[in-house]
């Protein structure tokens, strides 16, 4: 008879694929979570072998991520454990050892160029204000600017952003609805904060959709998925990490300074 231990034990395993593309992760994604014996998971799309790795308990652990990418409709093949001699994981799992890919401030970038050119023009609009040039001034022109800037990448590609949005935000895997109509939720309210209409339930709103995009990149983050942040559309393929996680929460803090009486 098994004991509890051995019935909880995790190895981690790692197969080959042929995804493609975010699309392919994302329809993947939920046969991987629901699969019960499958504690964690990520993917690397920038290998050539596009491998997922993951921690699976059973007898047969690499047999049965091979089994859940196939059911999923992709090809998968076992590769050599990427950490031998440490496969066996107890009950209480632990945070994947990994090493993790250098942080490279050249990666991001692009997303740099952007929240500079955005705090550049919310500066411009912000002298220009008739009522003078203050904090929430600002804040209100660059949380505008923002979204109008981030929601023209997103535009450009519709589909593929969904589709990579959906690999990680709690919403939009599970409403392509919501992941379609997102670019178009934040040209709305960029364009609101300009206009400086309907300020209650502009910061209201953005409060509340960032603080739900916040959840899903902290599992994402948490998990050390390698997938896409989709924030910048899929025009550049930026990784997920903290930086996602500070965009998100500074978005948060200024609406919520703004909701201040």
């Amino acid at each position: 008879m098994q004991t509890l231990e051995q019935t909880e034990q995790f190895q981690e395993v790692k197969v080959s694929t042929n995804l493609k593309c975010q699309s392919c992760l994302s329809k993947l994604q939920p046969s991987l979570d629901q699969a019960p014996e499958i504690l964690e998971w990520k993917a690397d799309l920038t290998s050539a072998a596009k491998t997922v790795t993951a921690k699976v308990s059973g007898a047969q652990p690499a047999e049965k991520l091979v089994e859940v990418v196939t059911n999923a409709g992709y090809e998968a093949a076992i590769v050599e454990n990427p950490r031998p001699g440490l496969e066996i994981l107890q009950s209480q799992p632990a945070p994947v050892t990994e090493e993790k890919p250098k942080f490279s401030l050249a990666t991001y970038k692009p997303l740099l160029l952007v929240v500079f050119y955005v705090a550049g023009a919310a500066a411009i609009l912000t002298s220009m204000h008739n009522t003078g040039a203050t904090l929430e001034n600002f804040m209100r022109y660059f949380m505008g600017c923002f979204f109008l800037g981030f929601a023209f990448f997103k535009l450009l590609d519709v589909s593929k952003f969904a589709d990579a949005f959906a690999t990680y935000d709690i919403v939009a895997r599970r409403s392509r609805l919501y992941a379609v109509l997102y670019p178009f939720l934040e040209f709305t309210l960029g364009v609101a904060f300009i206009l400086g209409v309907f300020p209650t339930i502009v910061n209201l709103v953005t409060a509340t959709v960032m603080g739900v995009g916040l959840i899903g990149v902290l599992q994402a983050v948490r998990k050390r998925q390698a997938i896409q942040c989709a924030c910048l559309g899929t025009v550049f393929n930026l990784p997920m990490s903290a930086v996602t996680i500070i965009e998100n929460t500074a978005m948060i803090l200024m609406a919520l300074f703004m909701l201040w009486p």
